[in-house]
Formats: structure tokens, sequence, C-alpha cells
């Protein structure tokens, strides 16, 4: 009886491992159907649209004026004129007072502003005389006759309240000046326009002045017009204008005082349209690197996930002892789509910097043909 039913009790092991195997293999076949082809078993580990990753770029040209339509700088914001109120404006220029000729070259100067630029007057060294006794008031005086303002007409008007009165406390103007203005980051958005017919007097350093004025923080460029100054006196001003950033003439005729206004509104100019150029041309750098490191970033982000979804995906399987028959195809399509994409950033990058270099030889060409 004992061998009858180990016999048996085989016969039923055999029996349910049979229908075990076919069950299993009917749920093996079961699984495969769920996933019809390597291709529709890759898609499932797809899930971001790899089209986000690449926004296009709207890149800028920089606006160049030509010589024919500048009328000031469109980069400026904010103006200060500092008119010599000293004694020796009372000198005379080809018939005419230097004083009167500042006030015309100051009022040049403030019609010639955009609409949307504010303007001040600074009046200085016109307090006391230009006597030793009167020194000490002249080199303290430096007085704001209109500050900051849209008003074109307030400051016109107030040109009339200049005096030719004392000394020349230059140094302390520009200070003056300095600290009226904003902070800023940019060069030309601020101008401080010197019309004089000296040198400093009171012993200040207008060389420093300017240059702080210039290198700090308001980025100030420093513009001086002289009025007949013998040769000593005119490169101790050009000195001034030089560490400012901006630009000296002097005049000796009426037909000087006409060429002086036309060389500084033609620096302005120049001036307006290297600023621009320079900030368009960075702004378009800093944002195509920007676009492709977005892009860089974003296909790599997309090819580790979707590498860990069907590794872990391959891992669980093994454990279940689900193997995928077609593994190895599946790999492979996995490897060249993600060959693909970074195919497409590569390309995308290469486009884009195509198209910055593009737009900066146009602003260059452009700015060239306005000189």
């Amino acid at each position: 009886m004992q061998p009858m039913r180990i016999l048996a009790s085989t016969a039923v092991v055999l029996a349910l491992f049979g229908i075990s195997c076919r069950a299993w293999a009917d749920g093996a076949e079961a699984r495969r159907d769920t996933v019809a082809s390597p291709q529709a078993y890759v898609d499932q580990f797809i899930r971001k649209d790899v089209e986000t990753c690449f926004s296009e770029l709207a890149l800028s040209l920089a606006r160049i004026e030509g010589k024919q339509e500048v009328s000031g700088s469109a980069l400026l914001r904010r103006a200060i004129v500092l008119i010599d109120g000293s004694g020796s404006m009372a000198g005379q220029v080809d018939g005419r007072s230097k004083l009167d000729l500042a006030r015309q070259a100051a009022r040049n100067f403030v019609d010639s502003l955009p609409a949307d630029v504010e303007a001040s007057l600074v009046v200085f060294g016109q307090q006391g005389d230009n006597t030793q006794a009167g020194k000490e008031q002249s080199c303290s005086a430096v007085d704001t006759l209109v500050p900051m303002t849209s008003d074109r007409a307030e400051v016109v008007a107030s040109l009339d309240k200049v005096q030719a009165v004392g000394w020349t406390p230059l140094a302390a103007a520009i200070e003056h000046a300095r600290q009226i203005l904003q902070n800023s980051s940019t060069v030309g958005e601020q101008v401080i326009y010197v019309v004089s017919d000296g040198e400093e007097t009171c012993g200040g350093d207008p060389v420093e002045m300017a240059r702080q004025a210039h290198q700090g923080q308001t980025r100030a460029i420093v513009n001086i017009v002289g009025f007949g100054l013998p040769a000593k006196e005119a490169a101790a001003l050009q000195s001034v204008a030089t560490a400012g950033g901006g630009t000296f003439v002097d005049v000796h005729s009426k037909r000087a005082f006409d060429q002086a206004m036309a060389a500084v509104q033609e620096a302005n100019r120049r001036a307006g349209n290297a600023v621009r150029a320079a900030s368009v041309v960075s702004s378009n750098a800093l944002g195509t690197a920007e676009a492709v490191s977005r892009a860089n970033l974003c296909i790599s982000d997309i090819v580790s996930d979707e590498s860990n979804r069907m590794s872990d995906n391959l891992s669980a399987r093994a454990n279940r002892g689900e193997p995928v028959p077609y593994m190895g195809e599946a790999l492979s399509l996995l490897q060249a789509r993600h060959k693909e994409l970074n195919a497409r950033v590569k390309a995308f990058s290469e486009r884009l910097g195509a198209a910055e270099r593009n737009a900066r030889t146009r602003i260059n060409r452009a700015e060239d043909a306005a000189q």
C-alpha cells in the first residue's frame, strides 16, 4: 500500500505542477499582450513633452541714431547744468559776454533734451565777489537754482538769474551735482554739463570729483564748455572732462560756439549709440546662454527620468520572475531616443548661437555706419 500512496501523491504533485506551469505561461502571455511591442514598452516610460525644453528666443537690435536724427541722447534720464557765476564770466568773446554765451549754451542743451529727461540748474561762485575779501563766501557758494524737474521753461527762465560775481569752486560744484544724481549702473543715463570760463580757483580737486562722479555709483558723464581760455586753463578743464568720461570744447568765437554745440550733441549721440549697442549685445548673449542652459538641463532630466523608470521596471520584473523577452531591443530604442534628444539640444544651441552672433554683427555694423 505504501508504494501506491507515494505514486498517487506524486501524480497529484505533477498534475498540480503542470497546472501551475500552464497558469504561469497563460499569465505571462497575458502580460505580454498588455505590452504589444518593444516600442510600446518604451513609450510607457515617456512622461514629459520634450517641446517644453526648447523655448524660442526673441533677440533685439539696438536703436542706433544717425547724425540727422539726434536730439540729445535717448539714453539720458537726468541732467544737471553747472553754470559758472565767477566774475571773469563778464569778459567777452567775439563781442558777446561769456555769461551771455554760457546762458545760450545751457539753453541749447536744455532745449535739446528728450521730453522725459529731468534737468536741474546749479550756479557756482555767485556770491561774495572776485576779490580776496569775497573769496571765502564765493568759494562756498554752490546753489541749486532749479531742483530736478521736467519743466524746461523753469530751467531756461532761471538762466537769467545767473550773474558774473565771484570765484570758481568747480570741484565743489561737481560734487554737489553728484550728490543730486541717483545711483545708476549705466553710463549715459546722467550727465553733468559744465559751462565755465576757467579752472578751479578755490583749492578743490575737480579732476578727482569728476572721476568719482563718473566711476562711482552715479556713473555720470561730465561734459565741459569753456570760453576763450588760456592754454593752461584749457588743459586743466580738459583733464576734468577726461576724468568724467566726457568732452571738453573751448569757444573763442561765434563760429567756434556753434561748432562746440554741434560737438557736444555729436558726443551725446555717439555715447548713446555705444551704450545702447553694448546693452543689447549683452542682453542677447545672456538670453541665449540661459535658453541653451535650460534646454540642456531639461533634456538631461528627461533622459535621467526615463532611464531610471525603465531600469526600475526591469528590476521589478526580474525579481518577480517576469523577464521581458525584448529587453535588449527596448534598451536600444531608449538609447536611440536619448541620443536624438542630445543631438537636438546641440542643434538648438548652435542655431541660437548663430542667431545671437548675427544680431551682434548687425548691431556693430549699424553703429559703425552711424559714426
